[in-house]
């Protein structure tokens, strides 16, 4: 994977963005056009059962009818439109009864849900179908990912805030969720939290470029299509990792609503964050992990002779606790596996946070580069790949 990131850096230097994230995700940096690279990311998975399957989104939110209009374009058909929200837990338990995680003091653990409706049956493995189509209003799904983490299987129950009760009813493999931590099919997904309409998962057999230009004169944001095979995980905002790789790589934390953000548990901080010095950028607070990327990236730069590129006092940071500007979901901030790098300097500027040789030291040692979204953040850096 990284061979791809690293080979794009250098021959697409002068490519516009068209990576896709959850733009409020930008730290409070600016939107300005790419100067450098795309960096598709190629899938784990192939199979012969979703050659035709698509994906689209918009990046903030799916407009009204945005179903409506891609089902009427030629080729397409099978329609599922995905909401995405973001909920807490406070109480796991198995399916003996026997408490497995119960956050105290007002924590929870916050967790992405997905909600899909009755179509998306047909996106999931026959294998994996039956739990799907047949899910209650008081039943979810775990994704495969998802469910490791929780420690549970079918028939153990989660308690939201809220006090809202659901029984496992099924794993269903990452991919064919989304990387979902919790799945629902409830039409009143509020249960959970505030959701947003995000992508749709659909069928398309035609031309790639006639299903382009048609999606190219649909109403709001710019759609980005994506068709299965040509990404990691099969969801909006395929150039950063979800939630679920994140807590997978970096372990899960608890957090208490506080206002607008947070308060992060205690645990958690405890075990994994770490200040140390390291070379060009000077004393940096991140998960012990992400530190190490940080150096060998910036060790590199200074064995090439190339540590002239870093602004020291443009570094801004690394781990910040807190929500995504306007939602409720986590900053990957929180986890300190992402950095603040050149931050705010002009693009064509000696300090520029998009020069190659950066972006192949950051590439290397495992990030991308937020100068590559739909949204583009240059100078915001984070874990990817390794």
């Amino acid at each position: 994977m990284r061979r791809i990131l690293l080979s794009l850096v250098l021959v697409a230097s002068a490519c516009s963005a068209s990576g896709g994230e959850d733009p409020p995700d930008t730290g409070s940096g600016p939107s300005q056009p790419s100067a450098t690279v795309t960096a598709p990311v190629p899938a784990t998975t192939t199979t012969t059962v979703a050659d035709r399957w698509h994906l689209a989104w918009q990046p903030t939110a799916l407009v009204e009818d945005f179903a409506d209009d891609l089902g009427a374009i030629p080729g397409v058909d099978t329609v599922s439109m995905v909401r995405v929200g973001d909920a807490g837990i406070v109480e796991t338990a198995g399916a003996d009864g026997t408490v497995i995680d119960q956050p105290s003091g007002g924590f929870v653990i916050p967790v992405e849900v997905h909600a899909f409706g009755a179509s998306h049956a047909e996106f999931i493995p026959i294998d994996q179908r039956d739990a799907f189509v047949s899910l209650a209003d008081d039943e979810i799904i775990l994704g495969s990912t998802s469910a490791t983490l929780r420690r549970l299987d079918v028939g153990a129950t989660i308690t939201f805030a809220g006090n809202f009760v659901a029984t496992v009813a099924g794993i269903v493999d990452d991919e064919y969720v989304g990387d979902a931590e919790i799945v629902t099919t409830r039409e009143d997904p509020g249960v959970f939290g505030a959701f947003l309409d995000k992508y749709a998962v659909f069928r398309f057999d035609g031309e790639r470029s006639q299903l382009e230009e048609a999606v190219g004169l649909m109403a709001g944001e710019p759609v980005t299509v994506r068709a299965w095979g040509e990404v990691l995980v099969f969801r909006h905002g395929d150039s950063v990792r979800s939630q679920a790789a994140f807590k997978a790589r970096f372990g899960e934390f608890t957090i208490r609503p506080t206002g607008g953000g947070f308060e992060q548990g205690a645990t958690w901080r405890n075990e994994n964050l770490i200040t140390e010095t390291i070379p060009l950028l000077g004393s940096v607070t991140c998960h012990r992990e992400f530190v190490e990327m940080l150096r060998l990236a910036m060790q590199a730069l200074e064995e090439q002779g190339r540590g002239d590129v870093i602004r020291r006092s443009a570094f801004r940071g690394c781990w910040n606790a807190r929500f995504i500007a306007g939602r409720q979901a986590v900053s990957h901030h929180s986890f300190g596996a992402a950095a603040d790098i050149n931050f705010f300097e002009s693009l064509d500027g000696p300090f520029s946070p998009t020069d190659p040789d950066l972006l192949v030291a950051l590439y290397t040692a495992g990030m991308t580069s937020g100068h590559i979204w739909v949204n583009p953040d240059p100078g915001h850096f984070e874990w990817f790949d390794g």
